[in-house]
């Protein structure tokens, strides 16, 4: 898993941040016809047709609503579960649009399997969150990838077809990512996402950007410093310090969790102004970060976590961290997802 898929994690596995993404690029329509206030993690995990597994980034459901019949402001739910596979991607994929077939139909077979007696689906959408740069080239609908289509348009009826939602980060400016109806939290998360990939741009933003920094810090100290980390971790010629003033000369409230990383650097034995020492620092920051997410996403399945599991992730190298991430979802337990087959 990479910084980027590190991050998106950490803090679109939340719903209500989800939630927020949604409504920040859904269809204005969609977003009245669904609850987005009860939206709901699921497990990403399903069966291919070959029978191994795969994993969605991100899977969530919520219950789509209609109107009530004499006609009041409130809403009554129906029996139908809107899902969404929420992809994170930082290039362009040429076959994203199989892919997300692929997902539905997954998916489907899955809920099919577990409940052989249903005779109706969900409908499932695929939302792509996207910050490459140069914006999306790839296709956005599987019929794009189909020849034949555009000199025998008869034939689309009996194709099939699945249209992406994109939201292409890299084309948003800040007064427009600033306007999104989302938290701090996830409202910094999509503009370092978009900046990640220049750094130096990230910091001379960092001004327009100060007061919701100054929010994350204050509100929610551990997604600071994660968020630090991944800007630590992407910059290859500016050293911590340097990053450290840059985020203090706007943002006071980042002092005490910089200091914690700077300790936490220090202890490590990153030697800064070294290309070996950078590297070295790179790679334990992203091994936090992942620590960090298996953490969040443990104890939002599972509850509190006991001192063995505690323990366990503390000494779990990059490899056992990522594959127990991948388990968190389809796992019965804390413990399970450390099993080694």
């Amino acid at each position: 898993m990479g910084e980027h898929d590190t991050l998106f994690r950490r803090v679109f596995s939340v719903p209500a941040h989800a939630a927020d993404e949604l409504r920040s690029v859904l269809p204005q329509a969609l977003v009245e016809a669904v609850d987005l206030s009860r939206l709901e993690l699921l497990s990403g995990a399903f069966v291919s047709d070959r029978m191994d597994a795969r994993y969605a980034d991100l899977v969530f459901r919520a219950p789509l609503v209609a109107p009530d019949e004499d006609g009041q402001e409130e809403f009554a739910y129906i029996h139908v579960q809107l899902h969404v596979v929420i992809e994170h991607q930082s290039l362009s994929d040429a076959h994203m649009p199989l892919r997300a077939h692929e997902y539905t139909l997954g998916l489907w077979r899955q809920m099919l399997r577990e409940e052989p007696t249903r005779k109706t689906l969900p409908p499932i959408i695929t939302l792509v969150v996207h910050h490459g740069p140069g914006g999306w080239r790839a296709p956005r609908t599987l019929h794009e990838m189909v020849d034949g289509l555009e000199r025998a348009p008869a034939l689309r009826p009996y194709v099939p077809n699945v249209e992406l939602l994109i939201d292409d980060l890299s084309s948003v400016d800040d007064a427009a990512l600033r306007a999104r109806p989302l938290a701090a939290v996830p409202k910094v998360a999509v503009w370092l996402l978009r900046d990640g990939r220049q750094v130096e741009a990230l910091l001379a933003r960092i001004p327009v950007w100060k007061d919701l920094l100054q929010d994350v810090f204050t509100d929610d100290p551990a997604v600071g410093r994660a968020f630090v980390r991944y800007i630590s971790v992407l910059s290859t010629e500016r050293t911590f310090d340097e990053i450290r003033r840059a985020i203090l000369e706007h943002v006071a409230a980042a002092e005490a969790p910089l200091a914690s990383i700077a300790e936490q650097l220090k202890q490590e034995g990153r030697q800064e102004g070294r290309q070996e020492g950078r590297q070295e620092g790179r790679q334990e920051g992203a091994l936090l970060t992942l620590r960090q997410v298996l953490r969040t996403q443990l104890e939002q399945r599972f509850g509190a976590l006991g001192a063995a599991i505690e323990a366990r992730i503390d000494t779990a190298t990059h490899e056992e961290l990522q594959r127990a991430v991948g388990r968190v979802m389809v796992a019965s337990d804390a413990v399970s997802v450390f099993a080694s087959h």
